[in-house]
């Protein structure tokens, strides 16, 4: 499970919207300030998310809480956002390039334009499925109410 401390922010009927500090791992390294991955990090310092969370507690607009999802949830939907296009761009790619048969360096456009087609639909396929998939959400549960 990763945690995350939140706050909540708005109140509705069986679910709350809390809001919470995108943080990054990278300001407990010493390499820090020579990584390309710290500077990009810094960037992204002092931004904020919000998410809506369904739950059965009684909560108060501007209280502290812990919230949690599952490393699998997130591994796998990551999984479905970046691969399943790469995937559809190289299926899409390799088949254009064997059905068209085609041998000149600029009559390669073609194909590459067929693989984007087909990385773009599979992304799209793959967004249709996680949003109809109830299973396939991040689980988000208000753990602990005050730290």
């Amino acid at each position: 499970m990763l945690a995350q401390k939140a706050i909540v922010t708005e109140i509705f009927e069986n679910r709350v919207e809390v809001e919470y500090q995108v943080s990054s791992s990278c300001s407990g390294c010493a390499s820090e300030d020579s990584c390309g991955v710290g500077t990009v990090a810094k960037a992204f310092t002092g931004k904020t998310n919000r998410v809506s969370v369904n739950t059965s507690l009684i909560l108060s607009k501007g209280q502290h809480v812990f919230i949690e999802t599952l490393e699998s949830n997130i591994l796998f939907t990551s999984a479905v956002t970046y691969l399943l296009p790469l995937f559809g761009l190289l299926t899409f790619s390799v088949i254009a390039q064997e059905t068209l048969n085609i041998q000149s360096g600029l009559s390669q456009l073609l194909p590459i334009s067929i693989g984007f087609v087909g990385g773009f639909i599979a992304q799209q396929l793959g967004k249709l499925w996680l949003n109809k998939n109830i299973d396939t959400q991040p689980i988000i549960v208000i753990t602990q109410t005050q730290y």
